[in-house]
Order: C-alpha cells, then structure tokens, then sequence
C-alpha cells in the first residue's frame, strides 16, 4: 500500500464526520482519493476540483512570506455544511479533506446561532507527520 494510500485510510478511519479525503500533486490532480460509504458529495468532484486549484495557488502565493512567518501547516475553510482542510505534503503534493461542519446538537441556548464543529487538527497532522516519516 502507498504511503498516501495509508494516510487517506488513516483520516477516514479517525473521525466520521471526514466526508473526503484526496492528495493531489502540484498541479490539482488527484492522486489518490477516499469518500467515506454511504455519503453523496455536497460539492461536485469537478467543483472540488477548483477549490483544489484554488488552495494550490495559494499556498504557492503564501510561500513567499515564510521566511517572515514560517512554513504553513495548514488552512481550513469553514462553510454552514462543511469545512475543507488542506495541509501541505510536501513535494508539491496537498492533502485536501471535506469534514462535516453541521454541530452535534441544535443549540438549546434560545437560539444563537453554531458555528459547527472543531476539526481535530492535531490528530490530522499527526497522522501526516506519521506517514511522512514512513519510507
């Protein structure tokens, strides 16, 4: 099993709430993907396919302030339905993930309004750094 394939297992199996999971080379083509069982894409693959192009662009656009700042770890997107992550992989590649963002309950607080759910972001780059240190 690829390296890649391994990570992609890994985040699905972490959290239900990962919807899709993609790593993708340096010019938005996905390499290898997983969509979890069951669930219908809320975004069409060729539309994910430009958010993918998208957030490229821009972590080649923001590469120019990391000596300032540092390298990126990763950027998340944060939508009613859902939140898309990217985490840079190195050599080009991105992994790009779609996580549910629907809260676990309705609010009972007389109705202010959520914000969704946390993405774990620890445990996703643990995972990536895991499978980056695998030969």
């Amino acid at each position: 099993m690829d390296k890649y394939e391994k990570l992609l297992d890994l985040i699905m199996e972490f959290d239900d709430s990962v919807r899709f999971a993609a790593v993708t080379d340096e010019n938005g083509e996905i390499l290898w993907n997983s969509q979890r069982t069951g669930l219908k894409n809320i975004v069409p693959i060729n539309e994910t396919k430009q958010t993918i192009l998208r957030a490229l662009d821009a972590w080649k656009e923001n590469a120019g302030v990391k000596n300032n700042i540092g390298s990126g770890l990763y950027s998340i997107a944060s939508y009613e339905k859902i939140k898309r992550i990217t985490v840079p992989l190195g050599n080009g590649r991105l992994l790009f993930c779609s996580v549910n963002n629907e809260a676990l309950k309705k609010s009972t607080t007389g109705g202010k309004k959520s914000y969704g759910r946390l993405a774990d972001m620890g445990k996703i780059l643990s995972i990536v750094d895991f499978i980056k240190s695998q030969k």
